[in-house]
């Protein structure tokens, strides 16, 4: 593989290496200038950036994303780079700048996504799940790719990523001379940033991570890492070769899954993408046991420009991150995760379907004369349940629960305070009858 050109381009080294601050902020109408920034913790051999208008592009927070905290956030090694704003919009990122001789095809690639998620108690049915660390506005709980201009829907437009190389060694990221890839909305899982080349003009040049946003969402978090700068030839391709002096570049592949948060005894759909014909595909899943996971063979297709291969995973049977890695002739390799969790316990106790109970509740010496003075007042049109248990007639997930207490002043205690406090919502009327005829004429009644 062609050499990194980047320090700390993983984003492995320690922050307490350097424990750096340092930031360049480029205002408005101003001046691009250095400062230090306390609750920005700057990787090592990088300098975080950002375009500062206060309201409109405001200062983002920086700092370690361990692996350890959240497998997902990490694409490789133990850790990337978080930087984000708090209800709050920001156009900002990381430059590192690069000796090279003159005249150097370079290209830049890095992997990112985003975490976009929103609460606005004035719209809870536009944001649907506040909160919740899986979801983000737009994607919902799916890997969302999609590259800038092809989509319409404002929240996938929240958060774009970029690539940017100054071949002239700036490092004002506004920069006219900064030549900038394509950029593409990322969310939820990691996936390559669209790479960018350019040649250098001097023999310093300056590379720029980019990620902006365009809305003041409550969470707006970037999460960065497993970047490269490499030399590739002057047909574009990496500047190493397999030995018989000819350069090859290893194709891109792009994976994802669903469902996004399977559970044990689950099936996972496991798919790679590239835009490059691969041969000798294949996949292995590692459960967090270190076990090999068995998945059906292969199936073959196409969406428009990518060729996909897809595996189904045999259902789930341990709870943790499991590490999915593909590989294909010619050096191709990808490697992701998805994490796993124990199978939700069904709730006993709930209808299968909503249904209303009216509920006749007999006092405790009540004998089977009173009973059947319910049934032949009731059973034939109505068919009331009857029981002397104040707890099942109250029990239960329905709507409507109704109890009609017969004498409850022969009840120990007062039942209708009873219900009050221990099955809310009870629907509750108390019939007073001397004998079991005259509760059987007062509940025709009822």
């Amino acid at each position: 593989m062609p050499d990194n050109l980047l320090r700390n381009g993983q984003f492995e080294a320690d922050w307490g290496d350097e424990k750096s601050h340092r930031c360049l902020i480029i205002p408005d109408g101003g001046a691009p200038y250095e400062k230090d920034v306390g609750n920005i913790f700057t990787p090592p051999g990088w300098v975080t950036w950002f375009h500062h208008h206060p309201g409109t592009w405001d200062q983002p927070e920086v700092r370690d994303a361990w692996k350890q905290n959240d497998p997902r956030r990490v694409h490789s090694g133990q850790k990337g780079i978080l930087l984000f704003t708090f209800f709050r919009k920001h156009d900002a990122g990381f430059l590192q700048q690069v000796q090279v001789a003159p005249g150097t095809r370079l290209r830049l690639t890095a992997w990112a996504h985003a975490w976009s998620n929103h609460k606005d108690p004035q719209h809870p049915d536009r944001f649907p799940n506040p909160d919740d660390g899986r979801w983000s506005e737009g994607a919902g709980y799916k890997a969302g790719f999609i590259l800038e201009g092809e989509t319409n829907d404002a929240n996938w437009q929240n958060f774009t990523f970029y690539l940017g190389i100054d071949p002239t060694g700036g490092t004002n990221p506004l920069a006219d001379t900064v030549v900038w890839g394509r950029g593409a909305h990322i969310y939820n899982e990691y996936a390559q940033v669209p790479a960018v080349e350019a040649t250098a003009q001097a023999d310093t040049v300056t590379v720029f991570l980019r990620d902006k946003t365009k809305w003041s969402f409550k969470h707006n978090d970037a999460y960065w890492d497993t970047a490269s700068l490499v030399v590739v030839g002057e047909d574009g391709e990496d500047g190493e070769d397999g030995g018989d002096g000819e350069s090859e570049t290893v194709p891109e592949v792009r994976l994802a899954h669903r469902p996004a948060s399977p559970q044990v005894g689950e099936k996972v759909v496991i798919e790679a993408r590239s835009l490059t014909g691969l041969t000798n595909v294949a996949l292995a899943v590692r459960q967090p046991s270190g076990v090999t996971l068995a998945q059906s063979p292969v199936v073959v297709g196409r969406d428009g420009e990518w060729r996909k291969w897809e595996y189904t995973t045999d259902p789930l049977s341990e709870a943790g991150v499991h590490q999915f890695t593909f590989t294909a002739a010619d050096g191709v390799e990808a490697t992701a995760t998805f994490e796993s969790t124990a199978a939700e316990q069904l709730v006993r106790g709930q209808p299968r379907e909503q249904y209303q109970r009216t509920y006749v509740l007999l006092p405790p010496d009540a004998g089977a004369d009173w009973a059947l003075a319910v049934v032949d007042g009731t059973w034939d049109d109505r068919k009331y349940t009857i029981g002397s248990s104040a707890d099942d007639a109250g029990i239960g997930d329905l709507n409507v629960r109704r109890v009609i207490a017969v004498n409850p002043r022969r009840w120990p205690s007062d039942l209708r305070a009873f219900f009050q406090e221990y099955y809310p919502g009870v629907e509750y009327t108390a019939v007073e009858a001397a004998t079991p005829d005259e509760l059987r004429q007062k509940i025709k009644r009822l």
